[in-house]
Formats: structure tokens, sequence, C-alpha cells
């Protein structure tokens, strides 16, 4: 399928902005909501018959299928899919130019259309020879709505349909069953004797009888849309409607995102806070929260993909690991959910979170003429369910994220849940807060068995380490792809320097800190003046300056300063207030290299910095002004990295220096590899087992495997 950027814009919008006249927003007319089941029991199937790859690709074609047949049908009645949520489309059909009868008559023919559709697909047949059933249950309500953009152009704008119209269709949705299309009341008047209701049902909730609608005493005539020209929309009007990635892929040629299972987070959010029918100014103020939480999910690459306006509040969905994969996606996540907990608007009220983690379908789906960029999958209804249950300020988590993350955050393990599509209670964990980031002594990982290889660099950062005790600093730059052992090696760097009684501190960069200045270092410096970060803020002061005494008395005071270095909020003092960036920055710098000075007269130290690919420009900048300092010191530092790009602008500065080396990872040499899983086999049946070499001769080397 040749897509173009348009398709991701609304129908009603995309005519508009070819015709240069912007939607009202507030508009008169029917919405539609349509509910296609079936595609979970689907993924399942294909998965089973073809594996992830192929599967994912299957289910992708049917999903377009599908979309295809109802998406035709909408455009033929003159509706406008405003919005995808999973496997269900939020429609308008607009009054102006007409009657509100006429309106809801067409949305009510599209919607007995639809279900005519779904028939072809009602039982598919796949490879295995299995049957899976696809359905859709339709909702249509009538009345006034608003129609919204909202966004930051920079990243994407979304187009939201809210007010009461879309809380009855909300309401409504929730009586329909597979294979019917369900009026509102407001529907069911409007259209008056010319519907054939074919049952009623009475919701004791809402005390709102809804109509269940077999066809029409009369025809409904079409309304399809016209054509638009293919260069009626320019870049300009284009690139906000998609996010950055995905529009740089249709404009460079590469076609739609290719369907695959991978593994994902979604992360739910509901706020309340904003009257849609009654404030005018409630655009603007979606508009800004709406920015404020791209900002958020932008600085750790998560992406806002849904804002869903329903009878149970306003919410939000975001994902991580695409269209960009992260190895440490769910963490990301619990940033940001943190982070937008409690509202920085006073007019949104209090946050209620859900975040789950694993594989889903991502890619583009929809119909030739109307698509989006979703992400789909079990996980994702699991953590809109577990936003569903979290209470106002409360984040709740799968088990699959609270494993994946449960050291670098606070938590309350909670009982299990009953949730919606489970039968059995699923397990729930509360998230609190990070966990404070801090080093003490350096101590080695404890790993179950011994190192394999690396003899030869293990020596040579040995000799490093002679010479760095002798006063003469040395830096060595561990460096290897993924996954090869640079942590297993720095574990054996770590106990060798305990052997040698060296005193070490160390921190890591973390892939979403690369904006974050001095992060690395965060954790080095309270370690290195004893400062504990879950003291209160004057107590960890005066510690500090009880340090500074202690090494000079003459650095006291530049103490201020030291509150970047520390992530310490210190206010200034008489000395440091007219300080100007730039002077601050390279007084923070000697200030801290003096104090390393001052230090190692006591004692050589040890500095361990992993992760450095990720170090934000802060942190590389003074780990080349310590690293000049080193060079006459009894200091050791080691750093670990990927190799770099020297055309990336990230190159380690500190690398340049006489006293730097790198010490290059290589995998395993086979003789490495059949130690290695012979060790692992031992381990694993607790007996010598015979290795086959054709094992180790055609299988990539396992240097990646942590022991």
């Amino acid at each position: 399928m040749i897509e173009t950027p348009s398709v991701y814009i609304p129908m009603d919008r995309r005519q508009a902005l070819a015709q240069g006249a912007p939607l009202p927003d507030r508009a008169q007319g029917a919405a539609l909501f349509a509910d296609v089941s079936g595609f979970t029991a689907l993924t399942e199937a294909l998965v089973n018959d073809l594996g992830p790859q192929r599967g994912a690709e299957e289910l992708s074609r049917h999903l377009n299928l599908v979309y295809d047949g109802l998406i035709a049908e909408l455009h033929r009645y003159g509706g406008s899919a405003v919005s995808f949520t999973g496997d269900a489309i939020t429609c308008w059909f607009d009054s102006a130019g007409t009657t509100l009868r006429l309106a809801t008559q067409r949305a009510t023919a599209c919607a007995l259309a639809m279900q005519k559709t779904m028939g072809a697909f009602a039982a598919i047949t796949i490879s295995s020879g299995r049957t899976v059933s696809l359905a859709v249950k339709v909702a249509v309500a009538a009345g006034p709505a608003r129609r919204f953009v909202v966004g930051d152009p920079e990243i994407q704008v979304m187009d939201v349909l809210a007010g009461a119209t879309l809380d009855n269709l909300s309401a409504t949705e929730k009586q329909a069953g597979k294979g019917e299309v369900v009026l509102h009341p407001s529907a069911a008047g409007a259209l008056g004797d010319s519907a054939q209701i074919t049952a009623w049902s009475y919701d004791e909730v809402t005390r709102q009888r809804y109509a269940v609608v077999g066809g029409f005493t009369g025809e409904v005539a079409v309304s399809p849309w016209p054509a638009i020209p293919a260069d009626a929309l320019d870049e300009s009007q284009l690139r906000p409607w998609l996010l950055p990635p995905i529009y740089k892929r249709l404009s460079d040629g590469q076609g739609e995102f290719l369907a695959e299972l991978r593994p994902a987070v979604a992360l739910f959010l509901r706020f309340s806070g904003i009257d849609y029918d009654g404030y005018d100014e409630a655009g603007a103020k979606l508009d800004a929260y709406i920015r404020q939480v791209q900002k958020v999910c932008d600085e750790y690459q998560g992406a806002l993909l849904n804002v869903n306006i329903g009878d149970k509040g306003s919410a939000l969905y975001v994902v991580f690991g695409a269209p960009a994969a992260h190895e440490d996606d769910a963490a990301r996540a619990a940033r940001v959910a943190l982070a937008l907990r409690t509202p920085e608007l006073d007019f949104i009220r209090t946050a209620q979170i859900g975040i789950s983690q694993g594989r889903m379908r991502t890619g583009a789906y929809g119909s030739a003429e109307c698509r989006t960029y979703g992400v789909l999958g079990d996980d994702v209804n699991l953590a809109a369910r577990l936003m569903q249950a979290a209470a106002p300020g409360q984040i709740l988590v799968s088990r699959a994220i609270y494993q994946s993350t449960a050291n670098r955050f606070l938590w309350d393990d909670l009982p299990a849940i009953k949730v919606k599509g489970k039968t059995e209670p699923v397990a729930v964990f509360n998230l609190r807060g990070p966990k404070t980031r801090q080093a003490v002594r350096l101590q080695e990982a404890n790993y179950a068995m011994p190192m394999v290889g690396r003899a030869a660099e293990l020596e040579a950062i040995k000799e490093k380490m002679a010479l760095a005790m002798r006063g003469r600093g040395q830096i060595v730059g561990i460096t290897g792809e993924a996954g090869i052992g640079k942590s297993r090696l720095m574990a054996e760097v770590i106990r060798l320097a305990n052997e040698f009684q060296l005193l070490g501190y160390g921190g890591e960069c973390l892939s979403y800190g690369t904006n974050t200045g001095y992060l690395v270092w965060h954790s080095i410096w309270r370690s290195f003046f004893g400062v504990d970060p879950d003291w209160e803020l004057t107590r960890q002061v005066n510690a500090l300056k009880k340090q500074l005494q202690l090494i000079d008395p003459g650095l006291t005071p530049r103490l201020p300063l030291l509150g970047t270095a520390l992530n310490l909020p210190i206010p200034d003092d008489d000395f440091t207030r007219s300080f100007d960036a730039k002077l601050r920055k390279d007084s923070l710098e000697s200030l801290l290299a003096d104090c390393l000075r001052g230090r190692v007269r006591f004692s050589p130290l040890f500095l361990v910095l992993e992760d450095c690919h990720w170090i934000d420009p802060l942190s590389n900048d003074l780990l080349d002004v310590i690293g000049r300092a080193i060079a006459d010191l009894p200091v050791l530092l080691v750093m670990s990295f990927r190799p770099l790009d020297p055309q990336s602008g990230r190159a380690l500065k500190v690398s340049q220096l006489p006293h730097f080396t790198e010490i290059k990872l290589a995998d395993f040499t086979p003789q490495e590899a059949e130690r290695l899983i012979g060790l692992k086999l031992e381990q694993f049946f607790d007996a010598q087992t015979e290795i086959p070499p054709d094992f180790v001769d055609h299988k990539p080397p396992p240097s990646h495997v942590a022991l």
C-alpha cells in the first residue's frame, strides 16, 4: 500500500485544510463508535501458525481489509474517523448545511452498512484450518460537540472530539453487543419514526432507554466526500499531523511501517477538570495540557498516541518502544508517570495512571483513505484497566513493569485485582517514587560463575591500576557492543580495586538522561562528600560545608556551586550570586578538581562511569576536566561505553588525553564460548555435559550472557 501523509488526517479536517477554512470548534451532528472484536484471538492464532513476524504481517492484512470496508461505508455516508482507539474508531457526521435528523440518519445508515460489511469476516479460516470470527458493535449519539486541534506542531497535533454527546456515545457503547447498532435516546429522538427499532434496553445507572435499530422505513441517501487534489495540501499543513519518525518515513518514500509483534510499554492516564461544553476556552486548556504531556513524553522518547474523551473522564494513551525502541522503556514509562502524576496546570485534577508491558502489534493500520499508527495488544488493554482501578494520584503497574524496574523505584506490593478481560486476578504494584541513586564504596557484582576469557584485557587494566597507585593517573575506556560483556569485566575491575583497597565511587549514564546535566556525576559526588540524599537539605548542606573545610577551608565560599553536581537546590550566597553561566560552570569544574586533589593526599581513588555512550554534555565536559586533573594524581578512572559514531558529535573528549587507554572487547573465541556454555550447563544440570561441536561453530558467540 502506497501511503500519503494526508490519510492520517480525519476526512472533514482534510477537506477544510484543502479549502483553507477551519472547522468550527462548536458543532452539531451525530457521533458513531464502532468497536471491532476478535483481533486478539486472531493475533494468537496467526502467531501460533506463522510465527511472530509473518503472523503480524498477516494480521495487518486482515486489519486493513476490515477497516477498508468500514471506512469506505463511513466516507460514503459523509462521516469522518476522528480517532482510532485500539480496535475501535470514533466518527463524526456533521449537520452543517443540513439537519440533525439527516446527519443522524446518515450515521445510523452507515452503522447498519458497517454491520453488513462485517459479514465477510464472520468466519476467517487461517492456514491451520482454524476459524476465527470478527464482529463489530456500533453506537450512535446525536447533539452538540466540540472539535479541537491540540498538541505541539513540532511533535504532533491531534483532532479531538469532546462534549456531552461523546459522554452519551460512551455510555451507549456499553449497551451494545456484537452485531448490534444501538442508539442513544438523543439519536433515537432525532430519527423519530424513520428508524425501525427492534428492541429497547434500560440502564439503571444512566436511567436511559437505548434503542437497537434494525433498519429504516425508507432509503437514506449517501453523501460521499468530494475528491481532494493530490497537491491540495503542502508539507507545512501535513507534517504537524504525524509523529516526526512516521512523517519522515512516508516522505522518504519508504511506505508504511511494517507490522511487527514487538515488546512495548503502554501507559494510560485519566484526568479531569475541563468542562468541554461549558468553557469557551476548553480547547485552549486541553491544548496547554497536551503540550505539557508531550514535552515530558518527548524527553523520555515516548509517544502520545491518543486523546480519548468519554463519560468516565478524559484519557491519554502513551507508548514506549514504538516507533523507537529502547532497552529501558519500562523505566522511561515509570519516569513519565511520576512526572505527570501531579499536574502542573491548576485546572487539571489529579491523574490516575496504569502501565503494562508485553508483546504488542505495532504499525500503521486502517484503510487506504484513513489510517493511523497504532500499538495494540492485550497489555494495552491491561494498562487501561489498571488506570481505571487507580485512585487519584496513584500509579498502578503490572508485574512485568515491576520486574523490569524493581531496583530503580520504590514500590507497594498490593493485593491482586480482578480486571475485565482476565479470568484470574492480576498482580499489581503501586509506584511510589524513584529510588535515590547513590554510590558508596564500590562493590563487585555477585556473579554465580567465574569470568570466562578477558584475561589479557584484565591484565592490561591491572597494569594501569598499578601506575595510578604510583601517582600517574590513568583513564581506561572499556568499549564494545551491547551485551558483549562490558559490565562483567567492570565487575572484575572493581573486585581488583577492592583487593588493592582503593576507595571507589561510581555512577551510570541513563539513556533518557542525555539532557540532564551532570547526571552520571550526581551519585559520585554525593558519596565523595558523604551526603545522604534522604537527609533534609540543611543537613546535606552542613555536611558539604564540613567536607570542604576538611579538604581546604578556602573552598567553602564556592559551596553553592556544588548544587548542580549533586542535584541539590542550594541557594546562592553573596559570593556566587553574581556569577554568569560560564563563570559558574568553569568555577564548579575547578572546585571539583581541587576537591579531588585534596582528597587523594590521603588515599588513592578509583572512579567508575558506566554507559558513557549516553553521557550528557556537561558531564562530558567535567569528565575532561577531571581527566586532565588526575594526570599526576593516584586516581584510576574507568569508563564503559559502546562504540561512538565519529559523525554524531558525541565523542568523549577525555579519549584524546595521553593517559587514556581503550580496551576493546571482541567476541569470544570458539574455545571461550565452549567453556562458557559448559559452565552454564553445569550450573543448570549440575553435571558435565558434552557440547556438540556444531553448536559452538554455528551459534553466535554467547558473550552477552550474564553469569
